[in-house]
């Protein structure tokens, strides 16, 4: 059972470019960093260390200079900001970089490993939480509902996106919040197109269609690569993902769950069934 060290802190957004899965973190005590494995030096030693929001992936607002419908792209990274009771921002004129803010507000996170590019694996919670600095909790201790990661869930404000690392007792709780939003068609769930969409253009994912973060990141690099559509399908097989499915059945690549027939895209698999591997 992972181990998860809490750590007190502030969050910071001024002269970077937040999402709604990613913000900066500044810990209050530096020595709280040496209860993790490190890759570089450098990562250990910042002092704002950039996070990655556990079990959620947020509609992207910048990426390769494209963006999902902004709209609700925006509307995560404002319910986060609002969780952490950051009020005043002001963005860049292409919305892509917060220029002012009255952020280093307080709060906490988890975490139980830093990942390769030296982000700290988080849930995040607001200062209000029930957590003590420096503790370390396991998974049947930590009090995941109250984490800014399960709210926006829950609010259908993001996509579930587990990984093989993901604590599969976090996961069961924010599935079942995914599977009444999708139920009840809050937030994304209204109009998510992951299942069944029509792709033609680069348009087609910033304006038209709404689909979960990992597939508009590929499809975004497709766009980027290939002049030829007929290329997809070979595209999406080439992509290897090593996923393992919520039941433990193992498939190579998200292809692997696909139909492409012509220009039209279908995935019967719900998102939150799908465990990726670390990278």
């Amino acid at each position: 059972m992972a181990q998860y060290k809490v750590i007190a802190g502030t969050f910071h957004i001024k002269g970077f470019q937040p999402d709604g899965d990613s913000i900066r973190f500044q810990a209050n005590k530096q020595e709280h960093w040496n209860f993790f494995t490190w890759k570089t030096a450098p990562d250990k030693a910042a002092k704002k260390k950039q996070l990655r929001v556990e079990a959620i992936d947020a509609l992207e607002t910048h990426y390769e200079g494209y963006y999902q419908p902004r709209a609700f792209a925006l509307a995560a990274l404002e319910s986060l900001l609002d969780l952490l009771q950051i009020h005043t921002v002001t963005y860049s004129l292409s919305m892509t970089k917060v220029v002012d803010a009255s952020d280093g507000k307080a709060g906490f996170i988890a975490s139980a490993a830093v990942d390769p590019f030296g982000r700290p694996v988080s849930y995040v919670f607001p200062k209000d939480a029930k957590l003590t600095d420096g503790a370390v909790m396991d998974s049947s201790q930590l009090p995941v509902e109250e984490s800014i990661n399960f709210q926006l869930a829950r609010e259908g404000l993001v996509y579930p996106t587990f990984y093989t690392t993901t604590d599969r007792v976090f996961a069961e709780k924010i599935r079942a919040v995914v599977a009444r939003a999708r139920a009840t068609k809050r937030g994304i769930w209204s109009i998510d197109r992951t299942a069944d969409f029509t792709l033609w253009d680069i348009r087609t994912l910033q304006e038209d269609n709404l689909v979960m973060p990992k597939l508009f990141r590929r499809l975004v690099f497709f766009f980027a690569s290939y002049s030829d559509f007929g290329k997809l399908e070979e595209y999406m097989k080439k992509q290897r993902d090593n996923l393992t499915l919520w039941d433990g059945t193992k498939k190579k690549s998200l292809a692997d769950l696909m139909t492409i027939e012509g220009r039209r895209l279908r995935m019967s698999t719900p998102v939150e069934d799908i465990l990726f591997s670390p990278k």
